[in-house]
């Protein structure tokens, strides 16, 4: 049975951390990355494609791990007619349904930015893809090695654009909370490391 990480937290990234997620896009694999980009792409494309990424337009959602660091990535690219979805997850931390939960709050979001569909491409070997978007209700077509999934969206209640909102501000919250103690927990080691070598060499010798 999957796994889910109770401590996670979700929620959309900004400018001001877009290294992270060009960090997190670098340190995939060869294979990882065919199958986030649907082809091979070399450090510099990728470098290429993450500054030309519009924070303010699109979302790019973040999953975070204990310690605050990036352990899955979800971007939704606001089109004319639909809206692109993509996704990734850290390799060690797959199996425990963030890719599940990337999707919902994905598709939460979209229905919040009024948009009407919803689209997302990847390769047909792409098996966990494929899962997260038949379970999430897409139809899915596979023609030529790639597959297309697609899903129609209703329109956002007054009801859960409210509990979106109280959502997102709760992620927010519990992100920096978390970031805070995961860096006094650094700070401490980083104290307690000093503080033995310290009395090391105050200690006599013999």
């Amino acid at each position: 049975m999957a796994r889910k990480i109770d401590s996670m937290i979700i929620r959309p990234l900004t400018v001001f951390e877009l290294q992270a997620v060009r960090n997190f896009y670098l340190a995939l694999s060869p294979d990882d990355r065919r199958k986030r980009f649907c082809c091979s792409l070399s450090d510099e494309t990728i470098s290429s494609y993450v500054d030309g990424l519009n924070f303010t337009r699109d979302t790019i959602l973040g999953a975070f791990d204990e310690q605050a660091q990036i352990i899955g990535l979800a971007e939704l690219v606001r089109g004319a007619e639909a809206g692109e979805m993509a996704f990734s997850v850290r390799p060690d931390k797959r199996g425990q349904r963030i890719g599940t939960l990337l999707m919902e709050r994905l598709l939460s979001r979209a229905r919040m930015c009024s948009a009407k569909k919803v689209f997302v491409m990847f390769l047909s070997d792409n098996t966990p893809m494929r899962r997260m978007a038949l379970r999430a209700g897409m139809s899915v077509q596979t023609a030529d090695g790639e597959s297309h999934a697609a899903r129609e969206l209703l329109p956002a209640s007054a009801q859960e654009l409210t509990r979106w909102f109280l959502e997102e501000s709760l992620a927010h919250s519990g992100y920096f909370s978390t970031l805070g103690f995961a860096q006094w927990g650094s700070l401490a080691d980083r104290s307690a490391s000093t503080a033995a070598k310290r009395i090391g060499a105050l200690a006599p010798t013999v």
